[in-house]
């Protein structure tokens, strides 16, 4: 028998958005409600950017540009009742049955 097993979100599931340092790896959260005014730019550990405003080789826009515009359409997404139910799908990143360590005998 197989099973599967799929992690579904609606927009308004998601609270808050992460960012996590390359330089340091410490995590900084900001609520979806502050996203527009407190748009994390740079790390409060090291200050190291998380995100900058310099053109990006091959790609249209910034990825500051990207990620306002993104924040911006997911919270009006956030505000909407759509005709139907809109979910998002997440990687399980709980080990499946297959990789469970076996006991020992």
């Amino acid at each position: 028998m197989t099973s599967e097993k799929r992690i579904l979100i609606s927009p308004t599931d998601i609270l808050s958005v992460g960012f996590e340092c390359s330089h340091c790896g410490a995590t900084y959260f900001v609520p979806v409600k502050r996203l527009d005014r407190n748009l994390p730019r740079e790390c409060q550990n090291c200050q190291e950017s998380f995100v900058t405003d310099a053109p990006v080789q091959n790609k249209e826009h910034s990825d500051l540009v990207v990620l306002r515009s993104f924040i911006k359409l997911f919270k009006d997404m956030q505000s909407r009742k759509f005709v139907s139910s809109v979910r998002f799908e997440i990687q399980d990143e709980s080990p499946s049955a297959e990789q469970k360590p076996k006991d020992k005998p």
